[in-house]
């Protein structure tokens, strides 16, 4: 079977396929190619298993292979109007599972179809920097470190691209890699006297302050994961939590906050990440306002049963004490640890 039969089918099949292939490259688009690519194998496959020994089907495949998908990958994904990168820009979700799956099983395969995909990505994400350089330098914007629309970009690019790496590629580490370094090279271009950590912490305060972005519960949640996907891709992490931590203590002590809730999830998304020495003096704040807010509730209560007394009462003298004209309600007090909060000049 192998010396009569297997050897000269092997031989004529990589004969024909060679053929095919100068064919198909000369006329057809690299989708179109990768359709009758993997027409050909499926052919072949059911060529084996309806008539030949099951033992030849790998060594019939692997013929096809590399005649069709591994001597024409280069031509394949850098054609131009038609290779990874245009099905990339182009959305081409379907062309771009096939290209995978095709790619996939040629050796070493893949490299080359991520070196691309992280190219398409830095390029996408080298226009949103532009975009946002242009708007400052060109149409007269003001440099600021709220720019919500830029951030909003750099979050949809990322939501594109991981659903992308997610579906298409099959949620390969290649692919993964790929996207990181991508967004590590333009995620810490700054532009202007505000760098990106800045914005993405100031993006983050408008999400957790009071008049800020008008967002429900649910969308509270779902940008701020997004946001510290994107604060892991920056190198200077400790400059976000500088710039977070003194937007923190504003916030807090200016009772601005929407909510304790969503404050402490975002210092548990960080502490994940980052771990809790990153966050300690964050949480060590929060603390700080919990308890504070135990002991306002006992000190008010004290002035209350003293206000209460029959002697306060007949003199109308306040419960802290006489010539105080303050009323308990109005009291207030916070004791900060020392460390935890940021210290500003008087």
């Amino acid at each position: 079977y192998k010396e009569d039969l297997e050897e000269t089918l092997l031989s004529d099949t990589r004969e024909y396929y060679a053929r095919k292939s100068q064919e198909w490259i000369e006329t057809d688009s690299t989708p179109a190619y990768l359709l009758k690519a993997e027409a050909a194998l499926d052919e072949e496959r059911a060529r084996v298993f309806n008539y030949l020994n099951g033992e030849t089907e790998d060594k019939l495949l692997k013929v096809v292979m590399e005649e069709l998908l591994e001597k024409q990958e280069t031509t394949l994904l850098e054609r131009e109007g038609s290779g990874c990168a245009m099905l990339l820009a182009n959305d081409k979700y379907d062309d771009l599972s096939r290209m995978y799956r095709l790619f996939s099983r040629v050796p070493n395969g893949l490299l080359p179809m991520a070196k691309i995909v992280q190219a398409h990505i830095e390029h996408m994400g080298g226009e949103v920097i532009n975009q946002r350089e242009a708007r400052i330098n060109e149409e007269g914007e003001k440099d600021s470190n709220q720019d919500p629309n830029f951030v909003k970009a750099l979050l949809s690019l990322h939501d594109k691209c991981v659903g992308v790496v997610n579906a298409q590629f099959e949620k390969n580490s290649l692919f993964h890699k790929a996207l990181k370094e991508a967004f590590v090279e333009f995620v810490n271009k700054d532009v202007g006297k505000y760098k990106n950590a800045d914005l993405l912490s100031s993006f983050c305060d408008r999400v957790l302050k009071k008049g800020g972005e008008k967002l429900s519960d649910t969308e509270v949640e779902d940008h701020l994961e997004k946001v510290v996907n994107l604060f892991t891709y920056l190198t200077d992490k400790d400059l976000f939590a500088e710039i977070y931590r003194n937007q923190l203590a504003k916030r807090l002590l200016n009772a601005r906050s929407s909510s304790d809730d969503w404050e402490k999830l975002m210092i548990g998304k960080l502490k994940h990440r980052c771990g809790a020495q990153f966050t300690g003096k964050m949480e060590g704040m929060l603390n700080d306002l919990a308890v504070g807010v135990d002991h306002q509730k006992e000190f008010l209560e004290h002035l209350k049963s003293k206000s209460s007394s029959a002697g306060a009462a007949s003199a109308g003298v306040s419960p802290l004490g006489p010539g105080s004209k303050m009323a308990p309600e109005d009291f207030s007090v916070k004791v900060l640890t020392t460390g935890y909060w940021p210290s500003y000049q008087q």
